[in-house]
């Protein structure tokens, strides 16, 4: 058996080519979580803008809801049509709630989200209603859409 020797450069070239990529997609879904989170945030500061222009008080992050409504995004997005949970009252349980609701939604941006939640009476109602409280908000951006549920509760 005939053993070749390997300069040392070669192998950390070889280690380098072996690691990277690992190292690259953990950035990226460092990345894209990181977007998320600003994406949540900022449809968050949105309803909220609204409501305070109309004498609502504001809506507080439900982070646990939040995780859900992401996994909902990102199912409606993977699908490529939405929908809305079809159990909502066990995504409330254990919370202080006796209303709920959903919005769900896709488009371009999360400003012309807020348009169309706000043109549509249902969806309007939700963003205004007096007895919501908190709300889990999920975006997920695919294919140059923003892919949107917000759970209302209070």
């Amino acid at each position: 058996m005939t053993r070749v020797a390997v300069p040392s450069r070669h192998r950390i070239a070889v280690v380098l080519l072996l690691v990277l990529p690992v190292l690259l997609s953990g950035f990226a879904t460092d990345h894209a979580r990181a977007g998320a989170a600003r994406n949540r945030d900022r449809m968050l500061q949105l309803l909220n803008q609204v409501r305070a222009d109309e004498g609502r008080r504001p809506l507080e992050l439900d982070a646990e809801l939040s995780r859900y409504a992401l996994r909902h995004s990102r199912a409606m997005a993977e699908a490529g049509s939405l929908f809305h949970s079809t159990d909502l009252a066990a995504r409330l349980k254990g919370r202080e709630w006796t209303i709920g609701g959903e919005n769900v939604g896709d488009g371009p941006s999360l400003e012309g989200l807020l348009d169309a939640f706000m043109g549509s009476a249902p969806h309007r109602k939700n963003v205004l209603r007096r007895g919501f409280d908190h709300a889990g908000v999920g975006v997920v951006k695919s294919d140059g859409s923003l892919w949107v549920t917000v759970i209302f509760y209070g």
